[in-house]
């Protein structure tokens, strides 16, 4: 697409960083606008070598001190809390932005913020003698990036760091995903890119009692019940004869090794320590499971008015990232969307156009949609009345929910109850649209990403998967049976399994437009959405719906969607 978008050059050779052509409150072009070609996220496996790159980063913030604006800022993220330098502004800028500080938290929820960093983050640019590169050290809780100034990436290292503290310590999962309430139930998207999370989340909130939680990322927490009648998120439990289990693996242990004489530790849904005899908890019950926000202001893709215009006009008064000049090329070639999107906008007579020419806007929109990877700092509650977003990071809905949407046009399944099997199979080894594999759907994840692939690849040979084609029963027995799975493995699907049990759990194929019966993508945005929220009221189990059979669905009542 070279003929059809450009970005100005840099200002000198080594820039990170730039001005790019006006929009917004600002538009910043940065080199690297993708991960970083190196990037390491186990350097734990070469001793002394986390220090080495510290070292560096602090040789570099040292012999560039009086000359080079150097920022330090902590976040909370929830409630771990983070501490950033870089010399970046931009980075710097949207940092501050996203997160809430350490002040904006405990106003936020009422809750005192740990006093010192759990994680900590050097992101420095005009490193001469480092390569542009990004590492993660899981043994100390570090992230160095030098010579990058995408903010993308940083952020999602900084989540996937974060994950893993809570994971391991809290038995907290993080999550790759967007999330909507509905009716006063939690609907959770996880998908890899290209798929429509980002449509199914927003769009959904065009329907009537709906509030937005999540674009990105959420914190869901899995509550059991005790005899008595409270909730509890399990932390630690604390043996008999000694010893300690914490975190991620108190869920198996609960699940499948309770003994009497051990007590459990956790907290409610307001923070409150809560301690009790294994005996006290109900093991037969439901599990809960609760999802909590991350972000304070939402860093998101500017393509989304493609689907939602009305976003542009808070869109041009925001933060933005990576947004293109257009050539007369692009702009013939989508000058039939432009129309359709200018039409929308003008007619909706919304604030923020004002005295904006419609070739003017159609050149803006074009720019906005013209590169996949260009964002806005956007404050969802600016777009939606602020009763429909959720503000406060402690806040939680109740998941009822889990959609992993998948976009394949050559399965004319639309949608699907997942059994546990295929559930976790589905996310260990997933697929995306170009038949790449990205586990969990998540490729920022704080792990050793080589080892783990080469263990799925292991797995998926072991059971003689062909062309794509997987027993996803035969993988999970496989998988769960191995003695020398990955940890990381073993801590992400341990929480998801316990996900499974506490939502229903559906495949939805984002592939309407394969209906010939549709009339173009805004209808097939728009029969998907009536899609999810049927299957939120109610779905029979099992369920599998075609595109020979999903308008039947949809066209009965919701007493009668359950025969």
């Amino acid at each position: 697409m070279s003929d059809r978008i450009v970005f100005p050059p840099p200002p000198a050779p080594d820039a990170i960083e730039w001005p790019g052509s006006p929009l917004g409150l600002s538009n910043v072009i940065t080199r690297t606008r993708t991960r970083t070609a190196l990037h390491d996220k186990a350097v734990d496996r070469q001793p002394g070598r986390r220090d080495q790159l510290v070292r560096a980063a602090v040789t570099h913030l040292i012999r560039a001190a009086g000359s080079d604006p150097v920022y330090q800022h902590d976040v909370i993220i929830h409630g771990v809390r983070v501490r950033a330098l870089t010399n970046s502004d931009h980075l710097y800028d949207f940092w501050v932005d996203n997160w809430f500080s350490p002040r904006e938290w405990q106003e936020a929820t009422g809750r005192v913020p740990p006093r010192d960093p759990h994680v900590l983050v050097y992101a420095l640019g005009g490193v001469s003698d480092q390569p542009e590169a990004a590492y993660y050290s899981r043994a100390t809780n570090t992230i160095v990036f030098f010579n990058t100034a995408y903010y993308g990436q940083l952020k999602s290292w900084v989540l996937g760091a974060v994950g893993r503290v809570l994971a391991e310590e809290q038995g907290i999962h993080s999550i790759h995903g967007a999330c909507v309430e509905k009716a006063g139930r939690g609907i959770l998207y996880i998908a890899p890119t290209g798929t429509g999370k980002s449509t199914s989340s927003y769009g959904l909130v065009s329907h009537p009692d709906t509030r937005f939680h999540s674009d990105d990322w959420v914190y869901v927490r899995y509550l059991h019940r005790t005899r008595d009648g409270r909730q509890m998120h399990p932390q630690a439990v604390n043996l008999p004869g000694g010893g300690r289990i914490a975190g991620y693996r108190v869920f198996r242990w609960l699940r499948e090794r309770a003994v009497g004489g051990a007590t459990v530790s956790g907290v409610d849904l307001e923070e409150r320590e809560v301690t009790v005899p294994v005996e006290a908890l109900d093991l037969e019950a439901p599990v809960d499971a609760y999802a909590f926000p991350s972000e304070k202001i939402f860093y998101l893709r500017t393509n989304l008015v493609e689907n939602f215009p009305l976003a542009a006009p808070r869109m041009l008064q925001a933060k933005l990232e990576n947004v293109p000049d257009v050539t007369p090329a692009f702009l013939q070639a989508h000058d039939r969307q432009l129309e359709d999107l200018a039409d929308t906008l003008l007619a909706s007579a919304g604030p923020g156009l004002e005295g904006l020419a419609r070739d003017d806007l159609k050149r803006t929109l074009a720019r906005l949609i013209a590169f996949d990877n260009a964002r806005a700092m956007l404050d969802v509650g600016a777009v939606l009345p602020p009763q429909r977003v959720y503000a406060n990071p402690l806040e939680p809905t109740r998941l009822h929910t889990v959609i992993l949407l998948r976009r394949d046009r050559e399965d004319p399944t639309v949608a699907e109850r997942l059994d546990l099997a295929a559930f976790i199979s589905r996310l260990l080894v997933g697929e995306t649209p170009a038949r790449t594999r990205e586990v969990a759907y998540n490729a920022y994840r704080a792990v050793d990403d080589a080892a783990e692939r080469a263990f799925i690849d292991g797995l998926l040979e072991a059971v003689g998967a062909r062309q794509g084609r997987v027993d996803p029963e035969a993988l999970y027995r496989a998988f769960r049976a191995h003695p020398q799975a990955p940890e990381t493995l073993q801590e992400e699907f341990e929480l998801f399994e316990v996900l499974h049990r506490a939502c229903r759990c559906y495949g939805l194929n984002t592939v309407l437009t394969a209906d010939p019966a549709v009339r173009g993508l805004k209808e097939a945005v728009a029969l998907t959405l009536d899609l999810i929220a049927a299957l939120v009221e109610e779905a029979p189990d099992p369920l599998r719906l075609t595109l020979q059979t999903y308008r039947e669905f949809l066209a009965r009542p919701a007493s009668r969607r359950l025969s």
